[in-house]
Parts: C-alpha cells; structure tokens; sequence
C-alpha cells in the first residue's frame, strides 16, 4: 500500500516508509522498534492509512535492519548514546516535510512509537511540544533518553505490558504523573499478562492479539481526537 520516499528538508536527508489515504490527511509520524524499519513498522504505517492518516515511518538506522537481538541492541544503543542529536533532526525534518506536504491536511502531526520508538516518542514529545499535536509511546524505556516531563505539553496515551522484562511501568506512571500535571490529557493503560513488544504480531512468542486488538482501537481513537480537523 505504501511506499519508500527520500526527501531533503532543512539540508538533512530523509529515508523512510509513507502511506496515505486517497483523501488528504492529518499525518502520524511512526518511529520504529530497536529492530530497525523492518516490514512490521511498514505494516503499521499501511494500517493507520486505512484508518485515515497519512502516515510516515522514518528510518533512524539508515537501511539497516536488524534480524537479532545483539544486532538490534548495538543499533539502538548506537542511535542512543552516539547518533541521538542525529536522530533528532531527522524527526525535525520529518515534521517539517509533512507540514508542507500537500497530501497532509489539516497541518497536524501525530506520533507513535514502540520500544525504543516509544522511549523516542516520549522525548521527542518533551522536545517537540510546539510542533506535535499528540503522542502514543508503547513500552518505552524513559530512561533511554533525557526526557523531560515537565516540558510535555501535548496529550499523550502510555500503552504499557504488565510483564514487561524491559520498562519499569512504576517509572512510566511517575513520569505520567508529571505530565498530568501539565494541564494536558494523560491516559495510561498497563495490559495484564502480557509481555514487551505484545503487538508486534511478527513475533508470535510475545504476541498477544486481544491486548494489541483493543490498544489499537484506544490508539486510533485517541490519534482522532486530537488530529481531526
């Protein structure tokens, strides 16, 4: 359904996974897990198009792809600890484009993340508050990067695994809590039983369809209010 462009925008250079509906659409930026944009990110891109969002995968490893977990991890903590000022222009200039982008009407940005996407969502959401207009992080790590929850200032809904091996949830309610406190929409929902990386339906081993069927739908909803005209 969707497609891979390459762009240029305030002279940083772009790769990356776009879908969108026939109709001109607010936009949801999507940031990848620590595996890299592999076919499941663009699979989740091609979902929200069919729900009504034009929607934009960047690609944070720049064509690389990782097919285990020690490749992954030296990935992400590359990204992480060496390329995060990087990464952050890239997001920069991903809003930039989509805001000029013609397919993109009204001009408002959404973004969603999973793992170490969700730990950048919650970042990018303390860096970016001016420029986004809602955030969804699915088991991020905070801790991975500097966020400041004082500094978010748009909606944001934290998808959370009870048995999460990686994320202490009892710090994702804390930084919630400072959000809240904010004077913007908080939602937290931790799913019982289930493990990280539950709706990645790639990996059948965490997979758990009943909890990544109802977070969807709390998603798109909350995507929706905050992203319609």
């Amino acid at each position: 359904m969707g497609k891979e462009i390459k762009f240029e925008k305030e002279g940083v250079e772009v790769t990356g996974y776009f879908a969108s509906p026939r109709k001109k659409a607010p936009c949801v930026i999507v940031l990848h897990e620590w595996w890299g944009l592999n076919d499941q990110i663009k699979g989740v891109v091609d979902k929200l198009a069919k729900e009504g969002f034009a929607a934009f995968a960047p690609d944070f490893y720049k064509g690389k792809v990782a097919t285990t977990p020690d490749e992954a991890g030296k990935l992400m903590t590359d990204m992480f600890q060496n390329r995060l000022k990087e990464t952050e222009n890239l997001f920069r200039a991903s809003i930039s484009y989509m805001k000029a982008f013609e397919k993109i009407e009204p001009k408002k940005i959404g973004v969603i993340g999973f793992c170490c996407g969700g730990s950048l969502t919650m970042y990018f959401a303390s860096v970016f508050s001016d420029a986004i207009n809602v955030a969804v992080p699915y088991y991020g790590i905070p801790q991975l990067a500097p966020v400041k929850p004082e500094n978010i200032k748009v909606p944001i809904l934290f998808i959370l695994a009870e048995k999460d091996e990686f994320v202490n949830n009892d710090d994702v309610i804390e930084l919630a809590k400072k959000v809240w406190k904010n004077g913007v929409e908080v939602q937290l929902k931790i799913y019982p039983g289930v493990s990280h990386a539950f709706a990645n339906e790639k990996r059948p081993e965490v997979y758990n369809g009943s909890a990544a069927k109802d977070a969807w739908s709390l998603t798109i909803s909350f995507l929706k209010k905050y992203l319609s005209a």
